[in-house]
């Protein structure tokens, strides 16, 4: 008797030879559809992966909504890229700018740029103020063309701190240079608050603290 050609035990059949059954069909990409973020170099937790870009998407969409954000102690980087961005808005509509200010401070210096960038801009700037505002940034809320805080916002007027590491030779100088600076941003806020400037200067020696209500009638407030 012979045995029936073949193997044993029988092999599974293997995939049907192609033409395979046809997949979603892939539409050509059209120019309104949003290109895919690129993948995060190296291995990325799921939790991880929820931030990774997170800081950049949320400014560009910030900017989108014309909203220009400053958080923290600002540093010359911080101040620099919040005067190119009043610069674009400016530039690219002609609706307000909205400022959002979240515990700021900043030195004589930034201050006094992003109060110049500010009057440089063409369009309305609506500034909000959330925490406390501190020392010279209290000039960045005055100078807007509107202003609002916080129901629990502080502002906090104070002179700003002489920096370390002035060489001996240029002490004088460099006081000099920073009095005029400070009452000229003395200036400043006293005509946004319709008040003296040694009555402004007085409460920044002091270091008056204010709450909303107290800066709404000191003037800082609309």
């Amino acid at each position: 008797m012979t045995r029936p050609t073949g193997t044993w035990p029988p092999v599974p059949p293997g995939p049907p030879d192609p033409p395979f059954p046809p997949g979603p069909p892939e539409w050509p990409r059209t120019p309104w559809q949003p290109q895919p973020r690129p993948p995060a170099p190296g291995p990325v937790s799921a939790s991880a992966a929820l931030v990774v870009g997170g800081e950049t998407w949320l400014a560009e969409r910030l900017l989108e909504q014309r909203v220009v954000t400053l958080s923290g102690e600002l540093d010359t980087e911080a101040v620099n890229r919040a005067v190119a961005e009043l610069a674009l808005l400016d530039a690219t509509g002609d609706d307000p700018v909205r400022l959002r200010l979240s515990g700021v401070g900043a030195d004589l210096e930034g201050a006094l740029t992003l109060v110049d960038a500010l009057d440089l801009v063409g369009v309305p700037v609506h500034a909000t103020s959330l925490g406390t505002l501190s020392g010279p940034a209290v000039a960045v809320l005055a100078v807007a063309d509107r202003r609002v805080v916080g129901a629990h916002a502080m502002v906090r007027l104070c002179e700003p701190r002489a920096p370390r590491g002035v060489p001996g030779h240029e002490v004088e100088a460099w006081a000099a240079e920073h009095a005029r600076q400070l009452r000229r941003l003395q200036e400043r806020v006293a005509e946004a608050c319709g008040r003296s400037v040694d009555e402004v200067a007085a409460d920044m020696r002091a270091g008056r603290l204010l709450d909303a209500e107290e800066a709404r009638a000191y003037g800082l407030v609309d």
